[in-house]
């Protein structure tokens, strides 16, 4: 186990930065992203349920994403809000749509599980593409993912990234990784930098 960190000790890091000058402020560290759910068996009558449970989460998705697109549009520019255009193609890959759907079928397991199943296969092997910003589009995946998966979860469509999070004063958000649409939505006032575990200067 790991010493407790004294008062004011220093840590050094050092990482590629992708955009000038300093900042300071309290750490804020968020959780680690695309995390596998907890796999509940499920008998054959909850099926249909399951699979509303996934089309509901789906249609909220697809509802964020527009309006993330469209607010971007607005405030940034079309150029940046296109990233959205592939997510909604991920969202929509209707072969996706059937793995998952026969994985609560044939597996009758609950639909986080199922839908975390199949993502999870899909990044895998974006990630060994040799070619670097092939490989870094996973994150775009992860990204819809992470999305779908937090709508399962919390069915109201309130949950983002970054939920849980205290933005009452200037902060630095540290994570293993954030997505595109995390990003976005950063108050600009309140956020003064990020850091990141993995990623590049292409993500």
């Amino acid at each position: 186990m790991a010493a407790e960190l004294k008062d004011h000790e220093e840590i050094r890091l050092s990482g590629i930065g992708v955009s000038p000058g300093i900042a300071t402020a309290v750490i804020q560290l968020t959780g680690a992203g695309f995390e596998e759910p907890e796999t509940r068996p499920i008998r054959p009558e909850d099926v249909p349920a399951e699979k509303e449970r996934l089309q509901a989460a789906l249609t909220r998705t697809r509802e964020q994403i527009g309006e993330l697109r469209k607010a971007i549009d607005e405030t940034v520019g079309a150029d940046h809000a296109s990233i959205f255009d592939a997510h909604l193609l991920v969202l929509d890959d209707s072969s996706v749509l059937e793995e998952v759907m026969r994985g609560i079928d044939t597996r009758l397991i609950n639909a986080d599980s199922a839908y975390f199943s199949v993502m999870d296969r899909y990044m895998e092997s974006l990630r060994k593409i040799a070619d670097p910003y092939l490989r870094e589009r996973a994150i775009d995946i992860e990204d819809v993912a992470c999305r779908v998966l937090r709508n399962l979860r919390w069915p109201d469509g309130s949950a983002h990234g970054l939920r849980g999070l205290d933005f009452s004063k200037p902060s630095i958000l540290a994570a293993h990784d954030m997505t595109p649409s995390d990003t976005v939505v950063l108050d600009r006032d309140r956020v003064v930098g990020f850091a990141t575990e993995a990623g590049s200067t292409t993500s």
